[in-house]
């Protein structure tokens, strides 16, 4: 069956694609080496992290298109000690590696237009998903990763509709926790109740978005002074 919106995530996919790796080529080995907004992980080890990331997700779409089980990854402990690796190549060959990985994604992605669009396969998470969901998965990745390796590219640059989308599903996933705090959460055009409703926290929706994924409450305003609750890990 078609997949009308599989064309324009795709797009999406390789318009964030360009911006990363444009970012990343101004990086010098120095630069690669200061930490990212990912706790333990410099900016080398978030590129490494996009590489495997890519070809995790080559092996999801390998499964989607044969029919034969491909785990994203061989293990966790395979998948850590690729990133750490990773992280120690020199800039030229850690760039390579982005450009090269994300390539044969891409090609991966095509057979997503077909039947494999609408076979099931299970991600690192155990979720279960289907092909036409793995460009979605890439695109947090790539969009979210970006933002990590402080290049100055923010959630603002990011596709508006996919901000609110996203933040949508986070604070849905929230939500559904027996921990969920009583907050509302408001932006110039739209607004989301957690629980009972409690203290406005508000500001843009990236802005929203960057509190909830990554816990940076940087232009956000709490009613009444109340101190902002930690958001649940992002998943």
């Amino acid at each position: 069956m078609p997949h009308p919106h599989l064309t324009d995530t795709l797009a999406q996919v390789t318009a964030e694609t360009e911006a990363l790796v444009a970012d990343a080529k101004r990086l010098t080995p120095a630069d690669l080496a200061v930490p990212s907004r990912c706790a333990r992980w410099s900016r080398a080890h978030v590129l490494a992290h996009l590489a495997r990331n890519a070809d995790s997700l080559v092996n999801l779409a390998t499964w989607a298109r044969t029919g034969v089980e491909t785990p994203a990854y061989r293990s966790p402990e395979a998948r850590e000690r690729d990133i750490e690796e990773g992280a120690t190549r020199s800039r030229s060959e850690l760039l390579a590696d982005v450009v090269e990985s994300a390539a044969r994604l891409d090609r991966a992605f095509e057979s997503l237009h077909g039947p494999a669009g609408d076979a099931e396969v299970t991600t690192r998470a155990g979720t279960t998903v289907r092909g036409t969901q793995l460009p979605a998965m890439r695109l947090q990745e790539l969009v979210l990763h970006h933002v990590d390796l402080r290049t100055g590219y923010s959630l603002a640059d990011a596709d508006p509709g996919w901000v609110r989308r996203t933040l949508t599903r986070g604070l849905r996933r929230w939500a559904a926790r027996d921990d969920a705090p009583d907050l509302v959460l408001r932006a110039p055009d739209e607004q989301w109740v957690l629980g009972a409703g409690g203290p406005v926290v508000s500001g843009t929706e990236p802005a929203l978005l960057l509190w909830l994924a990554r816990g940076d409450a940087e232009g956000l305003q709490v009613a009444g002074g109340e101190p902002l609750p930690a958001p649940p890990p992002w998943g």
